[in-house]
């Protein structure tokens, strides 16, 4: 005999499931913060909305300070919890509650700060970079500094009919790049 309450259950489990797994397709599994896919989508409906109300929209493309070497020196498992530590500083330099923190790829993040003009978005980069410093991580290998660092880009838009979201990534990333060039362990806003 077929129980309908079961099959009830079992649908719900379902739909449970379902649920936990495409939140799951968000998220980047090391660091628990979102993932590429996610900053995508959520670059893309922050873009539309600052573009419609005429608001700054800021990001912060931040990279770790010669991770490899510090992988190389420390080891893999050591570089994991690395990552994970970063997403947990980002995630509490984000303090608003559209401010959205993503892994982008390997050792670098994403912050999109919604709102928020370019001073303001030099500010959270610097509150970024000293939270890192307050956690005093040891790296023995960085030409850098003998502790964790990172090298940050920022870029302010307020998005305009004919403006792309692709190539404001690639000014900020421009401008991470620089930083890097600069000597590292800065932010670039500008250049």
């Amino acid at each position: 005999m077929f129980d309908i309450n079961e099959r009830k259950k079992t649908e719900q489990k379902l739909l449970d499931l379902q649920k936990e797994l495409e939140a799951l397709s968000f998220k980047d599994g090391l660091t628990g913060v979102a993932n590429r896919r996610m900053f995508d989508s959520i670059l893309e409906m922050e873009w539309a909305q600052a573009r419609r109300n005429n608001q700054p929209l800021s990001l912060l493309m931040l990279d770790i300070d010669y991770f490899k070497q510090y992988n190389d020196h420390y080891g893999h498992m050591q570089g994991d919890n690395c990552l994970r530590q970063m997403g947990q500083i980002l995630t509490s330099a984000a303090t608003r509650s559209r401010d959205f923190v993503a892994r982008f790829g390997g050792e670098e993040f994403v912050l999109v700060l919604p709102e928020t003009d370019e001073a303001s978005a030099a500010k959270i980069a610097e509150r970024c970079r000293n939270l890192l410093f307050k956690e005093q991580i040891p790296h023995a290998n960085s030409p850098t500094s003998q502790i964790l660092s990172v090298s940050i880009g920022v870029g302010t838009i307020v998005p305009a009919h004919g403006d792309d979201p692709i190539a404001f990534i690639d000014k900020v990333d421009k401008r991470l790049y620089l930083a890097k060039q600069n000597g590292r362990n800065c932010i670039v806003k500008a250049g």
